[in-house]
């Protein structure tokens, strides 16, 4: 009988999925899998349960979370060389991940794609030591999911980021950054954020990049440099339709790898796909072909 490992996490996208459970475990049945599941939370040892993936010939992991969830496993996964393909349900709040290579958010019809089997290799990317599948973040904004009350969350959803995020743009302050590209390119801003994808949204918003791809080897890297805070409004105005390409306050590349390195002014250390990520300074780069998934 051909195994599933599925992994979810319960509080995850305002604690619906676990709902559904028994439901995606008896479609599974159904098709002739049979599925062992785990029950994730941020100190669970994802590394025991996943290591022997390979050997027990697993037909795939299904995460079903958000992309916090799919970063934790997807860091499991390279660090131990395991090769069983990932499936993502998309059963978090954003799930920007998930929308890039347009998972249903049916949790029926998901199980349908991951099903018909096809599996390719995609781009990641790796942030110092730390791998991500959608994004790696720093300044105004960009750590809002970690930072929005998790009880406010699980009640409100994506509006818990957009509250938080409006809390910080009071208090934020630019910072001075030095930035290097695998083209020699070298420039030094004083910047408020900066975004580099793999994917191409964060927050549920997917106007940021022009084209990105998980299959071209390139990272997008969206930097908004530090302007006159009347005008941050109409530049976020920009970015949601998709119109800040040409704005003269916009950093915009495609790069394999770039380097960032803060220089003055104090900001968070970088966000990977909305957890905790590295210490600057910054080095990161495109995994090309990185890891096996359901698409």
């Amino acid at each position: 009988m051909k195994k599933i490992k599925l992994i979810y996490n319960s509080g995850a996208g305002q604690s619906k999925f676990k709902y559904f459970l028994d439901t995606i475990i008896e479609k599974f049945m159904q098709n002739g899998f049979e599925v062992s599941v785990f029950r994730a939370g941020k100190k669970t040892n994802l590394y025991e349960y996943l290591k022997d993936s390979d050997e027990e010939n697993i037909y795939a992991i299904v995460v079903a979370g958000g992309d916090g969830t799919i970063n934790r496993v997807v860091n499991v996964i390279k660090k131990n060389n395991i090769q069983t393909p990932l499936a993502v349900i998309p059963a978090g709040t954003s799930n920007d991940f998930a929308k890039h290579i347009k998972m249903p958010s049916n949790f029926s019809e998901c199980i349908d794609r991951i099903l018909a089997g096809n599996i390719q290799k995609v781009d990641i990317g790796l942030a110092n030591d730390k791998y991500f599948i959608n994004v790696c973040s720093a300044g105004l904004f960009t750590n809002a999911s970690q930072k929005a009350d998790i009880n406010l969350k699980n009640a409100i959803g994506k509006l818990s980021y957009f509250i938080t995020a409006i809390d910080q743009f009071f208090k934020f302050k630019p910072f001075t950054v030095r930035i290097e590209t695998e083209n020699n390119e070298v420039l030094e801003e004083k910047i408020n954020l900066f975004l580099i994808f793999n994917g191409s949204s964060a927050g549920g918003i997917d106007k940021f990049t022009d084209n990105s791809s998980i299959h071209d080897g390139l990272l997008d890297i969206l930097i908004i440099k530090n302007c006159k805070f009347f005008k941050i409004p109409a530049l976020i105005g920009k970015v949601f339709a998709g119109k800040h390409f040409d704005d003269e306050n916009i950093i915009y590349m495609k790069e394999k790898w770039i380097k960032i390195i803060k220089i003055k002014g104090r900001c968070d250390d970088p966000d990977v796909d909305g957890d905790e990520g590295p210490c600057f300074p910054l080095e990161v780069k495109c995994i090309e072909n990185g890891i096996n998934m359901f698409l």
